[in-house]
């Protein structure tokens, strides 16, 4: 079972109502042309993931309620019996907040800045007010939500504001580090390793590997420790298996209502025996699939580490909230 994939990223949409700094999604036009997917498409999908042994899917973006059919599609992946999370900058959230309640069990907000000129200067819109708004609401209807804060070089020195404010608005904060990516600055070892100083806060989940993999220079592709093929699958808007993933995919396969046997393909397999040796894997730091891989590396300190951060992220899951 450990070599089934655990995780997917269900790409529902790329297209954007944000601008943010650290994010070029909402900056390709092509995204705006996608034909996105059908509810009859997506349950598909999902009937196959979950053959594959699949057990979280995540539906991401670009932002997921821009996604016509994403109140459908969580009630499908419920029918499924999938760990659901999603993540949005709350501008529409709250909107559909009682047509989604009880249908995500991970629900992220979006949160850059307590300031809200710096949160809005980030985000590239004004939508502060929609995360306050969305905070508030979500407390009214007792559905669980994280705030989810990207660390930057620029913005870790406010990081304890940020673990303030949601310690004392009791919501649970999960810092995560930027990386490498179009231009982007990577986080430094002395700011990752500022990060972790706050794991023993109340309130606050930090990834323990993903730090330690920052600091000993990210993947190497001498010793992968990538698994992003054999622990995640990635599907796109317009219904493509997107491999090693979506930051770096050197290959598209159509899916055709066949996601199963596409994924079990000799070509998939082949890609499989070199995940984490391409050129771009190395030095690669990406958290999406580092989350999912490190536990994979068998024994080693990434393993624990990985043990660690779920403890804690447990612990914070049933801390009181409302």
């Amino acid at each position: 079972m450990f070599f089934k994939p655990a995780y997917c990223y269900y790409y529902v949409t790329l297209r954007c109502n944000s601008k943010c700094e650290f994010c070029d999604i909402w900056q390709k036009k092509e995204h705006y042309q996608l034909r996105e997917q059908t509810l009859e498409e997506v349950e598909a999908n999902l009937r196959d993931v979950k053959k594959l042994g699949v057990t979280i899917l995540d539906f991401t973006g670009g932002e997921p309620f821009l996604y016509p059919h994403l109140t459908e599609a969580l009630r499908l992946a419920k029918k499924y019996k999938f760990y659901t999370s999603v993540t949005t900058n709350c501008i529409l959230y709250p909107k559909y907040a009682e047509k989604i309640k009880g249908l995500t069990d991970i629900l992220n907000f979006s949160f850059d800045s307590v300031d809200e000129h710096e949160h809005n200067k980030i985000r590239g819109v004004r939508c502060f007010d929609k995360v306050m708004e969305s905070i508030e609401i979500s407390k009214r209807l007792k559905q669980k939500m994280y705030l989810f804060h990207n660390v930057t070089n620029e913005t870790c020195k406010d990081v304890d504001k940020i673990v303030d404010f949601a310690q004392r608005n009791r919501c649970t904060l999960k810092l995560s580090t930027c990386f490498d990516y179009f231009g982007n600055e990577a986080v430094s070892n002395k700011v990752a390793s500022a990060v972790e100083e706050f794991a023993h806060e109340p309130y606050v989940i930090v990834d323990h590997a993903q730090l330690e993999l920052i600091r000993r220079g990210g993947n190497s592709i001498k010793k992968p420790l990538c698994r992003a093929i054999s622990s995640t699958v990635i599907i796109s808007p317009d219904n493509y298996l997107l491999l090693p993933c979506y930051h770096h995919y050197c290959e598209k396969i159509k899916i055709n209502n066949n996601l199963y046997e596409v994924y079990n393909s000799d070509k998939v397999k082949k890609l499989k025996k070199q995940e984490g040796t391409f050129s771009f894997c190395d030095k690669c730091t990406i958290g999406c699939y580092f989350k999912n891989s490190l536990y994979r590396n068998f024994f080693t300190k990434y393993q624990y580490l990985f043990l660690l951060s779920v403890y804690k992220t447990f612990r914070e899951r049933i801390r009181p909230q409302f």
